[in-house]
Order: C-alpha cells, then sequence, then structure tokens
C-alpha cells in the first residue's frame, strides 16, 4: 500500500520547545540513504531518481513523471486528459522513434489504459501505461529487460515522448471521442465518481453532471494549435523527471544526459491556485454500514519552507497526535492528512477523516447522535483547545522507546520509492525513510504542545466537509446539523 508523508509549515507565532530526547536523533536519520535512491539532474533542469532494488534478476521500471495534471487545464477543461490520451495513442508520431505502436512493438511492449495489480499480483507483461491526477500525469514502462541497448531504447522512446512528439488533426477527433465516452462513463466509476464531486462542489460550484457537461463541451472545441501549444508550455525539461527502479545498467545515469539533456531549458508555467467555490458541504452516499466524515481546515497559502529541521518534524507529529485524541475521545477511527497542496483545493489542508461502523439493527438516530458528538467535540476545540489530559511518560521510559524507535529509524529505507519520488518531484519534500517520524516524536508531545498547534491550526482557516452515509439512511437531519456547524464558522 503506497503511503505518503506529506508534512506543511504554517507561519506559526509560537516555536515547539523540542525535549531534551530529541537531541539524541538528527534530521539526517529520517532522510533515505543515496543507496536506496540516487537522485540527479541535467543541466536543462531535467531531473531523474535511480531506485536500485538490489535484486540483480528484477524487471525494470521507467515512469517519466509530468508536473501537470487535470488541475492545470488553464481555463480549458479536459485539455489535461485529451493530451495524455494522445501521447498514449498507438498512432502517436513519437520523434524520431516514428509510430508508438511500431516502437512497442519492436521493444515487445503492450499498450495498457492502465497498468493495476490483480488480486496482490502485478501482471507479468511489459507494457507502457499512463496514469493522471489532479497534479501530475505519467507515462510508464513496467517489466522491461535490464540489458543495456534495450534500456537505452526505452529511455528515448520516452523522451520522445516528453518532447518530441507530434500529432495529427484525424487522430485528435479520434481520440476526442474516446475521450468523451470515457467522461460520460465516469459517472458509474466510483473513484472517479468521487473526485469529480468534490472537484464539481468546492471548485466549480456546479452540480456533477453540470460539470462533466463543461469538459465534454470543451473536449469537443479544443483545436490542434491549442493542444500542440499546451503541450509546448507545460512540457518542458524542469516540469518533468525520470523515475528509474530495478537494476539497471551502470550507464544508466550516461543514457538519460544523452536522451533527455539536448532539450533546451525553458520557463515552466506557475501552478495556479483554485478560487474555491462558496459551497462548503457535499453529501455522498455509499454501499455498508459505514458512516464516515472528513473535515478539511484549508489554510491560506504561504510560501512553503525553505529549510526543515527537528522541530518541523515534531510538529507534524503533534498534528498526529491531535487526530488520535479526537478519536479516542470520541470511539471512532479518525485518519489524519497533511498535504500542502491538497488536490482541487490547491493549498495547505489539514483533514480529519472520521469513520464509525454503524448498527445494521439500529435506526437513523445513531448517525444524527455521532454527527451531535463530532460537531460538540470540534467546537469546542475549536474555541477552548484541548482539555484532555496527556500523562507524560517517566523520562527513563521515554528515552528507552526512543532509542528503540532511532535504531529502526537507523536500518530503515524507503520501501514505497514512487511515493517519495513523486512528494520530491511534486511538492520539494525530503526523500523520508518509511518509519514515520511520529513514531519517535509521539512518546514527547506534550499537553502544551496539543494546546499551541491547535490554536494555530484552529486559526485563520477556511472549512469544507464531505458527509458519507449508507443507502437507505436519510440525509435531511444530518445535513441541516452540518450547514448549523459551518454557519458558525
Amino acid at each position: 500500500m503506497k503511503t505518503k508523508l506529506l508534512f506543511f509549515m504554517i507561519a506559526c507565532a509560537f516555536t515547539i520547545q523540542a525535549s531534551a530526547q530529541s537531541g539524541d536523533v538528527k534530521y539526517e536519520d529520517f532522510i533515505t540513504d543515496p543507496l536506496n535512491i540516487t537522485p540527479g539532474v541535467l543541466d536543462n533542469g531535467f531531473r531523474y531518481y535511480l531506485c536500485n532494488n538490489f535484486f540483480p534478476d528484477s524487471k525494470l521500471e521507467m515512469r517519466l513523471i509530468q508536473k501537470s495534471g487535470t488541475g492545470d487545464d488553464e481555463g480549458t477543461p479536459g485539455i489535461s486528459l485529451l493530451l495524455r490520451r494522445m501521447l498514449c495513442s498507438e498512432n502517436l508520431i513519437a520523434g524520431t522513434c516514428g509510430v508508438l505502436k511500431d516502437k512497442l512493438d519492436e521493444l515487445q511492449l503492450q499498450r495498457f489504459t492502465q497498468f493495476r495489480a490483480v488480486n496482490g499480483l502485478v501482471p507479468d507483461i511489459s507494457t507502457y501505461s499512463s496514469e493522471i491526477d489532479n497534479g501530475c500525469t505519467e507515462y510508464n514502462l513496467f517489466r522491461l529487460k535490464n540489458e543495456r541497448a534495450y534500456a537505452a531504447s526505452c529511455v528515448g522512446l520516452l523522451a520522445e515522448i516528453a518532447g518530441h512528439a507530434r500529432f495529427s488533426a484525424s487522430e485528435l477527433e479520434r481520440q476526442k471521442e474516446f475521450l468523451v465516452n470515457e467522461i460520460t462513463n465516469s459517472r458509474y466509476d466510483l473513484a472517479k465518481k468521487h473526485d469529480n464531486y468534490q472537484k464539481a462542489t468546492f471548485v466549480d460550484g456546479c452540480s456533477l453532471d453540470e460539470l462533466l457537461d463543461k469538459q465534454i463541451n470543451s473536449i469537443r472545441s479544443i483545436t490542434l494549435q491549442q493542444l500542440e501549444a499546451y503541450y509546448q508550455r507545460w512540457y518542458v525539461p524542469q516540469n518533468q523527471c525520470l523515475y528509474v527502479y530495478g537494476k539497471a545498467p551502470s550507464n544508466i545515469a550516461d543514457i538519460i544526459k544523452q536522451k533527455f539533456g539536448s532539450r533546451p531549458s525553458m520557463p515552466a508555467p506557475e501552478k495556479s491556485v483554485n478560487e474555491l467555490s462558496n459551497q462548503k458541504l457535499l453529501m455522498t452516499k455509499r454501499e455498508g454500514p459505514i458512516f464516515s466524515i472528513q473535515f478539511y481546515f484549508i489554510k491560506p497559502c504561504v510560501a512553503l519552507s525553505s529549510s526543515e529541521d527537528l522541530d518541523y518534524l515534531r510538529k507534524a507529529a503533534v498534528y498526529t497526535r491531535i487526530g488520535e485524541m479526537l478519536g479516542s475521545s470520541l470511539h471512532a477511527q479518525v485518519v489524519t492528512s497533511i498535504d500542502e497542496s491538497a488536490p482541487f483545493f490547491r493549498r495547505p489542508v489539514y483533514a480529519l477523516h472520521f469513520v464509525k461502523n454503524l448498527d445494521l439493527y439500529a435506526d437513523d438516530q445513531q448517525l444524527s447522535d455521532f454527527i451531535d458528538d463530532v460537531t460538540k467535540k470540534l467546537d469546542d476545540v475549536i474555541r477552548n483547545g484541548f482539555q484532555e489530559h496527556i500523562a507524560p511518560l517517566p523520562i527513563e521510559k521515554q528515552k528507552e522507546l526512543q532509542r528503540q524507535e532511532l535504531n529502526n529509524i537507523h536500518h530503515s529505507f524507503v520501501v514505497d520509492t514512487h511515493s517519495s519520488i513523486k512528494a520530491n518531484f511534486l511538492y520539494s519534500k525530503p526523500l523520508f525513510k518509511d518509519v514515520p517520524p511520529y513514531n519517535y516524536f509521539k512518546y514527547e508531545v506534550s499537553e502544551q504542545d496539543i494546546q499551541n498547534c491547535s490554536k494555530e491550526l484552529f486559526n485563520n482557516y477556511d472549512l469544507r466537509i464531505v458527509c458519507t452515509t449508507p443507502y437507505g439512511f436519510t440525509d435531511a437531519g444530518i445535513k441541516a446539523k452540518l450547514e448549523a456547524f459551518l454557519s458558525d464558522k
């Protein structure tokens, strides 16, 4: 399972007082060893990351990560989706590689719309596939031979896709129809439907159908000149990186420089900040006896901290502890996330996700009671801070537990290199190891830390709520309670 270590720093009016035990650990202890991930950058700004998994017979994996996605359509809804389809089309002219289909046949690569594990097993098939989200687009080659000439050809193919693709008007019209059908069918894809609902509600301020109709009408009107201009504007070396995973040829860095280094450096567009709509509540339904409610505390956009240290990591641990305390007091599972540039919002967001298993034989009142408990607790914390007592550990016990965690940290490395690298490339986050800093700092978080961080967190925020109830439960009363909670914030 992929994990994300995404933290944000907000301009604060206080400094968390680190305990003496933090002197035993260094910020660098949490950063991955270069033997695990070796980053590099070319003169034109193109970046690459080499990840050796130390298994000599393993297949190679290459991902071209492009720093633009569905949130970067620049007033032309759907253009990023359309460009992605064009760059995956078998009829694409991929620079000197010629027609994409012929090159894939030469490399014995199958073209997949998506490359996903089935029943926990990754298909043992060499493939070319692509993925897109709000912030980036990826063009991926999986299950590759690590022979030198073959690997060089694969790098070369991705380099041509990155900056030398050529499009035809006839293929554009063909891909438009495919994409219109895909968007129309997204109404029945639960994952896409959830994302589209949030964008429609919190960004566009419209219904899901209105959002999809807007995308479809825009896509049908996109010209070849618009698509080419978007490609040339966004697909520049500073906006791209290559992720190589597996036992690559020894000269892989030279191959990358040869294939990607010839393109000139060009200014990369600035990512825009979405203007949010006035709609603050989204009600959705789901299967199964589970109730969930997500609170998004959106903070003002601030410049990201250029330096990160132990206080930065310790503060992130305090935010996690706040979520744990809320969950414990409400007898519910609470998942926290901290994202400096959250999808759709494009702002620093602290999210609290409450999940409650429901009694199948109880009536709707159990939902209403839980909403009352959650909103009352949050309102009290926002107004007065946390009142719960944290019993400090004896100092010797604290030292012992932190020594054990420090030993784990020293022997840890990055398992999910892909997620770590994306966070580093897209948001300039450090290449953290897979042992969360929270595991070390949680033993020294104090009541004063909780009070200070909660005052900062619940000051100067904009709140959005997503509430999901099971089919068969009525929403009117719950919606009214949440609207009343929002009106007071």
